[in-house]
């Protein structure tokens, strides 16, 4: 029998097996594609690396603590902060970054200037534990009263917390989160966040985990003291499960015994389109954020080694969830920040990806909400895990800050409780 089996084999579903196997326990993934990863796959297209969407990993946030804790190579490097350009109007303007920048910058008249000064050293000196629900629409208008200088303030929010959706946002989690964008920074990966995914399943099988590739799961059930998997027509019995996926296969798995498992959760969703160019024709502009539009430019491949030759650009728009959309007119758009910030870019194309409604997240950090935790399933010894789980950050961080929590609740079901039910039941 197992000890435990891992629904889902993404960054999640392998650190989660990782450390129950290294706890001694008989572990089993079961990952529903053929290649592991999730949204965390890189695809290597025409010698460039495309992650799904724009990938950053938080310098010191609790996903690199948990990596480092299970040996996990992350090589990359941060992305520069000097020339980053916004995207206001139609044209290109320097994006504040600094006092300097502030100043030399004509995204903004001068009043505008100073009050975006305030309003950045407000964030810096603000405890955002007393503002997790209130939204950062509302707390952001208090601070700065101008449009343009709330426009260059939400730009800032949208690419750290990867949502767009300003009136549910929670501003002090929004605060933490451009904190730790604006403090300690971010990395780009080398090789992607394939990186990654190679690196986790790497140790998960030297700690004794058994992958099944094309596991589907079907059912999660009830038997004895332990549970009952269904999975490609067979019947595997384990002490615990963990399912490591999004919220709405684990309310199907889990079923009627699971009735809060996120149901009001919003998804983040984004547009991307990713293209590979022979040489950028303007190789000093790394980096554009909309601030009238939710949009986003970056040459991924300047920080990280992600082209064989040439550049590998990421360009995202960030979805807002109640708002119709366009795959055409998405993409058209992204296009056009394309045509400002690196015209010419047609000639030097070598290779393009556009994907048109990619989940950023299972679940925008959300004023008042609260999402499950990792044992909200109505069963002993069944956890969930993934970036919509637990009350720590959010994408990345949130998702093995719960990998992590589930493992230990797995490990201590499976070594107190399952024997203790099991030896109750031989009587």
């Amino acid at each position: 029998m197992n000890d435990v089996i891992l629904v889902g084999g993404g960054l999640t579903g392998l650190a989660t097996a990782t450390f129950c196997a290294r706890a001694g326990l008989r572990v089993t993934v079961l990952e529903r594609a053929a290649a592991l990863g999730g949204r965390a796959r890189t695809d290597w297209i025409g010698g460039h690396g495309f992650n799904q969407g724009g990938h950053a990993l938080y310098i010191d946030g609790p996903a690199m603590r948990v990596l480092r804790e299970l040996g996990v190579e992350h090589p990359g490097k941060k992305p520069p902060t000097a020339g980053a350009l916004a995207i206001a109007r139609g044209a290109l303007h320097g994006l504040p970054s600094g006092l300097v920048s502030m100043l030399a910058t004509d995204l903004f008249g001068f009043g505008a200037k100073i009050e975006a000064a305030r309003a950045f050293a407000t964030i810096a000196r603000t405890d955002p534990r007393g503002l997790r629900d209130v939204t950062w629409q509302a707390w952001v208008s208090k601070i700065a009263p101008r449009p343009e200088v709330r426009d260059a303030l939400g730009a800032v929010a949208r690419v750290t917390t990867y949502a767009n959706a300003p009136e549910r946002a929670s501003a002090g989690e929004t605060i933490a989160q451009i904190k730790a964008g604006l403090g300690p920074g971010v990395l780009y990966l080398d090789g992607g966040w394939q990186t990654l995914v190679n690196g986790l399943e790497k140790i998960a099988l030297a700690a004794g985990v058994t992958i099944v590739h094309g596991g589907h799961a079907a059912g999660i059930d009830r038997e004895g003291g332990g549970f009952v998997v269904t999975a490609r027509d067979q019947r595997i019995a384990t002490r615990s499960v963990v399912v490591a996926t999004g919220p709405a296969t684990a309310r199907k798995l889990l079923g009627a015994r699971a009735p809060d498992l996120g149901g009001d959760l919003t998804t983040i969703h984004t547009a991307c389109l990713d293209v590979g160019l022979a040489a950028p024709p303007h190789p000093e502009r790394l980096f554009a954020l909309g601030t009238d539009r939710p949009t986003y430019f970056s040459v991924h491949s300047a920080s990280a080694h992600l082209a064989e030759k040439g550049a590998t650009i990421h360009l995202m728009k960030y979805l807002h969830p109640d708002e119709a959309h366009h795959a055409r007119d998405d993409e058209s758009e992204l296009e056009g920040v394309l045509d400002l910030v690196q015209p010419g870019w047609r000639d030097v194309l070598v290779t393009r990806r556009f994907l048109p409604n990619l989940v950023a997240s299972n679940a925008l950090v959300a004023a008042g909400q609260r999402r499950p935790e990792v044992d909200a399933t109505g069963a002993p010894g069944a956890f969930i895990a993934g970036d919509w789980v637990g009350g720590t950050g959010m994408l990345l961080d949130a998702a093995l800050a719960s990998a992590k929590q589930a493992a230990e609740r797995a490990i201590a079901h499976v070594t107190h409780v399952a024997p203790a039910a099991a030896t109750m039941a031989a009587e």
